[in-house]
């Protein structure tokens, strides 16, 4: 069952966090894709920012968007700073708020296995992607996690449908239940 803007907005209004960016994340990142000075990144499904704002640590220009209008709202009031931005949409609509802009990097941290049409998102990602772009994927693993955490993660058949078509996959064991990928246009 579909978790909807609502559902997500009444979670973040009570208070709700979830997985801050871990030493490994960021090591993985730095190493794997690197700094982004001044380059363009994406992060859909940023709730509070967390990774938005590591992705600007690192010089990225960055935009983060989530569909929970409290989630972007307590983005921005924790990242004031230039260069980083937040924008309530749904990335399974239509991209308009993005003024057809390309990324060198678009990521999905822990909220991939939520998405509904993933072909369908996945064509969206890749038109927005510069050439040699890294869709960032960040996910726990649907085999690996509790039963009642199932739907938070990918399936084995998911995984293996995420990673076609991209000319350069890596990907790690971030820990016992999450996958980390980096898959280049």
């Amino acid at each position: 069952m579909p978790v909807t803007a609502d559902t997500w907005d009444a979670r973040y209004a009570a208070g709700r966090r979830y997985r801050p960016v871990s030493p490994e994340e960021e090591d993985l990142f730095q190493r794997t894709v690197g700094p982004g000075a001044g380059r363009h990144a994406l992060d859909i499904g940023c709730g509070t920012g967390g990774f938005a704002g590591f992705l600007h640590t690192l010089g990225y220009a960055v935009t983060g968007t989530d569909f929970a209008p409290t989630a972007v709202s307590l983005a921005r009031g924790e990242h004031r700073e230039p260069g980083i931005s937040f924008v309530c949409m749904d990335a399974e609509g239509e991209w308009h708020e993005l003024n057809s802009h390309r990324f060198n990097v678009i990521s999905c941290r822990l909220s991939y296995a939520f998405i509904q049409d993933k072909k369908n998102f996945l064509d969206l990602v890749r038109e927005h992607l510069h050439p040699e772009g890294v869709f960032h994927v960040m996910t726990p693993h649907a085999d690996r996690v509790p039963e009642t955490r199932k739907g938070t993660g990918l399936t084995a058949s998911e995984l293996t449908e995420l990673r076609e078509g991209w000319s350069q996959i890596v990907e790690h064991d971030l820990d016992s239940e999450h996958k980390w990928l980096a898959l280049t246009v």
